[in-house]
């Protein structure tokens, strides 16, 4: 029996500290965003100088960064979104996680050096969409949270990508990509990296008042080698804004799993119960984490309880303490109704009008500072600890360096170096003598011109052959590489790397510059494919598709990608894409085209101005979209608070569920108005 190759263990990094965190406590790879055009901007993100400082520290300790561009994109961002992508083929990361269909064009086409991961905000759910992504030169897919371990594993067995699982972490209520709630309350985009995480909240219904679609946190220690021998290829823990005390702990206990040969699930939960979070699931995973994953008493703040403000003033306010409060602890207060409060680190605590560095359980102390929501009986969440300061190590790192891969050549009458980008040979005519004892090898000579490349230079792969036996004193040795270096200093641009870069941005803007739009269509009469079939229902859903192509029908909707797939092969259809397909700019319309799609329709979270230039630049025609009344949510689960919700802002939505499909779905009350309500203001 072929033994199972080890999963890789995927961690988050919101920052430099967090990333060496994660790489200290055995993570293999650590996922991180920049400051834009990622799905967690509120985290504190990386800039090309600390993305770059964390890609050759990883290149170097043989381990990987994947890039997160997960968030769907207007038309009037294309040009920047290409500058950006540019930058990262110049840093080269070992992949660039995506949700936009038009960024995975991009890259699959001017940028083929850096591997492509559909995130799951792409909602890949079922084996057909594996197949489209392997289309689409998708390498990885990172699989929605609501499946199921069987329809995993089915999956898994006839997937022609590698797969990656969520193992640990924050979960959303919804199934990936299909949360408009952020934007209808406050034009705050989840899609777009803004989520304001409305389904944290308080809501009221039928059955009195909950925190209904606020879930549990997943933990999938016990589900590790159940995953590793369906053959998945990355448990990937959740958490871009969490501290390093987090991601520590939480790496830790998963590589303490993985590594084992032995059954230390006990252990590595004991690990990871001092890590603040939420109560621990199965997540859909399993029947037990589907049947018990949403408690609605159970308030959705992330962090362990430590305490309720008893007084508050304009010193700051007081805490009766429930748990361990220490200075330079991290936390996070809260009001009863589970909003978003505000968070803070203590730098100085009183308790009866002395200085002190901890209170316990039972005591009350005193934080001073400005703290002007705070009000009493709110509550106070611990969120992270003191004592994991990456901070030092993180301003050390060296800065990025292009690295050159060249071939050494030495015998007795020289050296000769070349190189495979940029073209360029360095060779010295001279006689070494030849070795009594202890004669130069190819190790040797390898570390010796791996080393001393000036900046912003670095020995990429250096291979090396010696013919002879030779004998270089280690000064001349020295000396040879100092003078091979400064040749190539001489001789190298640093824009001349850029050479593929540049070239391939031109011939964007050329592709782009011919784009001419295909005007509007009319909505398409015809069989829906459902966003959402789980892979049970795959086949039966395909058989109906054929069926009704062999009874005429050459018209198909499809609102989710898996169904261009299932319609693949059909002569002489017409496929109509429509919402929630998610089309946000014209180069997803290209690529869409490209799959066979005839007509689609904007992303219904796009502002008029946005739909507007993208319809001047699509290749398909697009139908405007309907006034309808959106799903605002939709949910594998059964949300337990009868048939309608209400928060205390005065919003109001039905909660429908579908026993056949399985999938609940929160509409609002009051529907969309004319225009629509999406349209009315600048979405974040």
């Amino acid at each position: 029996m072929t033994e199972k190759k080890k999963p890789e263990l995927l961690a988050p990094a919101g920052s430099l500290e967090v990333a060496l965190a994660a790489f200290d406590a055995g993570a293999d790879a650590v996922y991180a965003g920049l400051n834009k055009f990622n799905a967690r901007e509120r985290a504190d993100n990386f800039n090309f100088d600390s993305i770059g400082r964390l890609i050759a520290f990883a290149r170097k300790n043989a381990r990987r960064v994947y890039v997160t561009v997960n968030t769907l994109i207007k038309e009037n961002e294309l040009p920047e979104m290409m500058e950006y992508l540019g930058e990262l083929a110049v840093l080269g990361p070992d992949a660039v996680i995506v949700q936009d269909l038009g960024v995975l064009r991009m890259l699959r086409e001017y940028y083929p050096q850096l591997k492509i991961h559909a995130s799951t905000q792409m909602g890949f759910h079922n084996s057909a969409a594996l197949r489209l992504a392997s289309r689409m030169g998708v390498e990885r897919v990172i699989l929605e949270r609501q499946l199921t371990l069987e329809e995993i594993g089915t999956m898994a067995r006839k997937s022609p990508v590698e797969l990656e699982v969520f193992i640990h972490g924050a979960l959303c209520c919804s199934l990936s990509g299909r949360c408009l709630l952020s934007s209808w309350m406050g034009n705050w985009s989840g899609n777009r990296g803004k989520c304001k995480q409305p389904c944290r909240r308080l809501y009221y219904g039928e059955n009195g008042k909950g925190f209904y679609l606020s879930p549990k946190d997943l933990c999938g220690i016990e589900l590790v080698p159940q995953f590793r021998e369906m053959g998945v290829a990355s448990f990937k823990i959740e958490g871009r804004l969490r501290r390093p005390d987090y991601v520590w702990k939480t790496v830790s206990a998963y590589r303490l799993v993985i590594d084992s040969e032995e059954d230390r699930s006990a252990e590595a939960m004991q690990i990871l119960s001092s890590a603040a979070g939420r109560a621990p699931s199965q997540g859909f995973y399993s029947t037990r984490g589907r049947k018990t994953l949403i408690e609605p008493d159970a308030i959705g703040v992330f962090g362990t309880r430590v305490g309720v403000v008893t007084a508050s003033n304009r010193r700051g306010f007081s805490i009766a303490a429930e748990g361990r409060i220490h200075v330079g602890d991290r936390f996070r207060a809260v009001p009863p109704n589970g909003d978003e409060g505000f968070a803070f680190t203590i730098i100085n605590m009183e308790m009866r009008g002395k200085p002190v560095l901890k209170a316990v359980k039972g005591q009350e102390c005193f934080l001073p500072g400005d703290f002007p929501e705070a009000r009493p009986s709110w509550l106070v969440y611990k969120i992270g600890e003191n004592g994991y300061d990456f901070t030092a190590r993180a301003a050390a790192l060296q800065p990025f360096r292009h690295e050159l891969d060249f071939r050494l050549e030495i015998g007795s009458n020289g050296i000769r170096a070349e190189f495979t980008n940029p073209p360029l040979v360095w060779e010295k005519k001279e006689h070494f003598a030849a070795a009594v004892k202890q004669p130069l090898n190819a190790e040797r000579l390898v570390a010796e011109f791996s080393s001393g490349a000036p900046p912003p230079f670095a020995a990429g792969k250096v291979e090396a052959v010696v013919r002879d036996d030779l004998f270089i004193p280690a000064s001349e040795l020295k000396n040879l590489r100092r003078e091979f270096w400064e040749y190539v200093s001489a001789r190298v641009d640093e824009l001349e790397l850029r050479g593929d870069v540049c070239r391939a941005q031109m011939r964007f803007y050329l592709d782009y510059q011919s784009l001419t739009s295909a005007g509007t269509a009319k909505a398409m009469e015809g069989p829906l494919v459902p966003a959402f079939c789980a892979e049970p229902k795959l086949d039966a859903l395909r058989k109906q598709l054929r069926t009704a192509y062999e009874n005429g029908q050459r018209r198909f909707r499809v609102g989710g990608l898996y169904g261009v797939e299932l319609l693949n092969g059909l002569r002489d259809i017409e496929i109509a894409a429509e919402f929630p397909l998610p089309v946000c700019n014209s180069l997803a319309a290209l690529e869409l085209r490209s799959l066979g799609a005839s007509q689609a329709q904007p992303w219904l979270e796009l502002e008029k101005d946005a739909i507007e230039a993208m319809a001047a630049k699509s290749p398909l025609p697009l139908e405007p979209c309907p006034v309808i009344q959106p799903e605002l949510l939709v949910s594998r689960f059964e949300i337990q608070a009868g048939g309608g919700i209400r928060d205390g802002r005065g919003n109001s939505f039905r909660v429908v569920y579908d026993k056949d499909t399985g999938i609940t779905s929160i509409l609002p009350e009051d529907g969309l108005s004319d225009p629509p309500r999406f349209y009315s203001n600048e979405l974040k």
